[in-house]
């Protein structure tokens, strides 16, 4: 499994957005090593760490697009649904395997679908939200009553 380098042309030039995807790129490198080390722990990480990253980057990203009144945030809601889809039915296939060489196959296919997603999502639906971006500073601050 090859390792993702975070390229400046990921960047949203938004550091609470570009820091969270870069974190989630360190789980899918940290996965990679794991997979190919056959660690099956780590590989349990990796989808507990996939599933943390839908719970709170998803929900922050769409909330920051709702803010700043993105107009394609329903597609980039559909895509991250997506996602949970996919990744969940990964999950579903490595917990249910028999063998640890299920488990490996299972987290392979897993790991093949997040390098892939986590490129053409951030290349494909996350960088056009970029000149939308500047609205935040704008924006007061969100207020939590």
């Amino acid at each position: 499994m090859a390792i993702i380098s975070w390229r400046e042309q990921m960047s949203l030039d938004y550091p609470p957005l570009d820091t969270e995807h870069k974190e989630f790129l360190e789980v899918i490198n940290k996965a990679s090593i794991d997979i190919k080390l056959q660690h099956v722990e780590g590989m349990e990480k990796m989808f507990a760490a996939c599933y943390d990253y839908v719970r709170n980057h998803f929900s922050h990203e769409e909330d920051i697009m709702e803010r700043i009144r993105y107009p394609e945030l329903e597609a980039h809601i559909e895509s991250h649904q997506l996602f949970i889809k996919n990744i969940s039915q990964f999950r579903q296939e490595f917990e249910t395997a028999k063998t640890k060489g299920q488990q490996i196959d299972a987290a392979q296919k897993a790991m093949a679908f997040l390098s892939v997603w986590f490129l053409g999502h951030i290349i494909s639906r996350d960088k056009p939200v970029k000149p939308y971006l500047t609205r935040l500073r704008n924006l007061p601050p969100r207020m939590n009553y």
